[in-house]
């Protein structure tokens, strides 16, 4: 009988308190473990389409870090390849997804060499997938508030969101300091701050002291979606190259002229068959004639639907057409 799951002999670091390639660090003095716990689930690559491919044992938080064993879902598609993959040292690393930020700080006492982000000091994860590359591009990170709703990296740095930090100054102080009555509500904060951001921003012109290597904001939101776009290129080229719609050398001719245009490069990708070499086009047309099957022969000579899935990527026209020819009224 099929082992339904298995247990990796190794432990995995699921995070620490590092500056990630996000430009953002998770503090582990400030991780839910309890959270996680009640749920430890994980995927490959944070695929949740392709379905729960592990869970995590023994968590435990130890000298700076998150540590966990993952017990592989070998009932999952995927799952006797991700068990071969961990066992033979070719995915050795953890990734943690939907992350939960509960507090955080733009404190720079809190940030180190390289840091552009935030510090979060309170979270937790959803999730924690097995991936070749930690904080890769085919996990595009994303930050969840305690309601579920999504937060830009951006949003971290304005300054309703350091209203609402547990961590940054609160409101009194706040309205002490911009010299506000106490009656002040957040707006009339919001208020000046800017007006105080604008003042300074004169002052410093007028001046001269303006130092050339300061970013203004919109050249920080430029960098950042100049970032994030050749980030979601690099994943739907990566993704390509896994599905065997590409090959290397047009990955990087793709990657030149999708650079800033990953809609359509993701349409592109979308519309292209996954390749098949002359020999297992061959093998095709051998194994019972398989280029003339009809719905009916696949379902008889392949009762697990394998073939049919590989057909559906490899030929989505023809899919079509026999499922058409089966299923249409």
């Amino acid at each position: 009988m099929t082992e339904k799951f298995k247990k990796i002999d190794r432990q995995y670091v699921l995070s620490d308190s590092s500056v990630n390639v996000y430009g953002f660090r998770l503090l582990t003095s400030g991780y839910q473990l309890d959270a996680f716990r009640k749920n430890p689930i994980g995927y490959y690559m944070h695929r949740r389409e392709d379905g729960i491919a592990l869970k995590w044992e023994d968590l435990k938080v130890e000298d700076d870090q998150v540590l966990g064993t993952p017990v592989i879902n070998c009932a999952n598609a995927r799952g006797q390849q991700t068990c071969d993959e961990a066992e033979n040292g070719f995915l050795n690393a953890a990734s943690v997804g939907h992350i939960v930020v509960l507090e955080y700080s733009t404190d720079p006492e809190l940030m180190l060499p390289g840091q552009t982000g935030p510090t979060i000091t309170k979270w937790y994860n959803k999730e924690c997938s097995l991936v070749d590359i930690p904080g890769n591009c085919n996990a595009l990170t994303a930050l969840y508030d305690a309601q579920e709703n999504e937060i830009k990296l951006m949003d971290l740095s304005t300054p309703a969101s350091l209203l609402h930090s547990s961590t940054s100054t609160t409101l009194p102080a706040l309205t002490a300091a911009l010299s506000l009555s106490n009656s002040a509500n957040e707006d009339a904060v919001l208020e000046a701050v800017k007006n105080l951001s604008t003042k300074a921003a004169v002052l410093e012109l007028e001046n001269g002291t303006l130092r050339a290597e300061k970013l203004t904001l919109q050249g920080q939101l430029d960098d950042l979606h100049t970032t994030r776009t050749a980030q979601e290129v690099s994943a739907l080229l990566d993704r390509a190259l896994e599905d065997r719609k590409i090959t290397v050398a047009l990955r990087q001719r793709l990657a030149a002229d999708y650079a800033g245009n990953p809609a359509a490069l993701k349409e592109l990708i979308a519309a292209m068959p996954a390749y098949r070499s002359i020999a297992e086009n061959l093998k095709a047309r051998q194994d019972n004639s398989e280029a003339q099957w009809e719905w009916d022969d696949y379902e008889k000579n392949d009762p697990t639907g394998k073939k049919l899935k590989e057909l559906r990527a490899a030929d989505p026209t023809r899919y079509k057409c026999i499922f058409d020819k089966k299923f249409a009224a």
